[in-house]
């Protein structure tokens, strides 16, 4: 395999922008809606990047370019207690987002990698959390016409509160999910981790009804990647069937816990994280990616051209 070429430092700032702008973005969305479900988080995070996907050409003479495609909500149909080969039914396992990176030279591919992250959000003390409702996804529209004759005062008055104590209520020690992702990681090389969707400061509170949308600029906590074997040794610690809290995987965690902007421009793009591939295993990367029930519900692929002189 070939070596990493080197990346201009323009392409990795421009990089390091465009995803801080993406994690202020979903870091919003949860801080509106703090009891949003996973997957539209997800949604939040690839429609984000969007805007910046026209190619560009940077002053080093670079041009970036990027391509997102997203079919996460088939996620849903994943019912657990049927199992993941099954005809239709595969479920979204190791992973939830796909990050490719394609580097040519003029015309010429040299070099491509990927990182995968597997998501996973914070769930308020209360643990109110829109469910993925596989039933209702199937009924498509009905639970949007069929409504009750009385609104719940409940569904208008609520409040929610993070805090360092609040677990990420859907990893859980002993679960299967996590040997699927020490597999893949030991058999394809070293490239799921987890993304973490949190509130953009911790404590956070937010009350319903809101009177305004909340506008997030900065962010000490925000969203952030941390190391997949760094999280299951946190695991391993806890009773079979409990999750990790805020505070339980910042500390096992340690410097292994990045800002998605740092994880996207600064690791992944640079080759200190992730999974270079070629032609050699580029049939697993295919899996990954090509069928619409397979593993992954959203991918972005960013295409750099180096200038004529690196």
């Amino acid at each position: 395999m070939n070596p990493w070429p080197t990346i201009p430092d323009d392409v990795v700032a421009w990089f390091r922008t465009v995803f801080t702008e993406a994690n202020r973005g979903v870091c919003e969305r949860l801080a509106n809606l703090p009891n949003i479900r996973e997957t539209s988080l997800d949604d939040g995070l690839i429609e984000a990047l969007i805007p910046d996907s026209a190619p560009t050409l940077l002053p080093s003479g670079a041009i970036v370019r990027m391509d997102t495609h997203n079919i996460g909500g088939l996620r849903r149909l994943g019912a657990p207690h049927l199992d993941w080969d099954f005809p239709q039914r595969r479920r979204w396992e190791t992973a939830d987002i796909a990050i490719l990176v394609f580097v040519y030279r003029r015309d010429a591919l040299i070099a491509k990698k990927i990182g995968l992250l597997q998501s996973k959000r914070l769930f308020p003390t209360n643990q109110d959390v829109d469910d993925e409702d596989e039933i209702g996804f199937l009924h498509g529209m009905n639970a949007f016409i069929r409504r009750e004759g009385h609104q719940a005062a409940a569904s208008l008055n609520r409040s929610y509160r993070f805090d360092e104590t609040c677990t990420y209520a859907a990893i859980q020690a002993g679960d299967r999910q996590t040997g699927l992702i020490d597999n893949l990681n030991r058999e394809f090389g070293k490239a799921v981790f987890y993304l973490l969707y949190n509130p953009p400061q911790l404590p956070y509170s937010v009350s319903y009804p809101l009177r305004q949308r909340i506008r997030v600029n900065e962010m000490p906590v925000g969203n952030r990647v941390v190391d997949a074997d760094d999280v299951h040794r946190a695991l391993s610690g806890l009773s079979e069937g409990a999750s990790p809290s805020f505070d339980l995987l910042r500390s096992a965690c340690g410097t292994r816990d990045w800002p998605l902007e740092t994880w996207a421009a600064d690791l992944l793009l640079t080759c200190q994280v992730g999974r270079q591939f070629d032609d050699n295993n580029d049939d697993r990367v295919r899996y990954f990616l090509e069928r619409r029930s397979g593993p992954i519900g959203a991918a972005l692929a960013a295409s750099i051209t180096l200038p004529d002189e690196t």
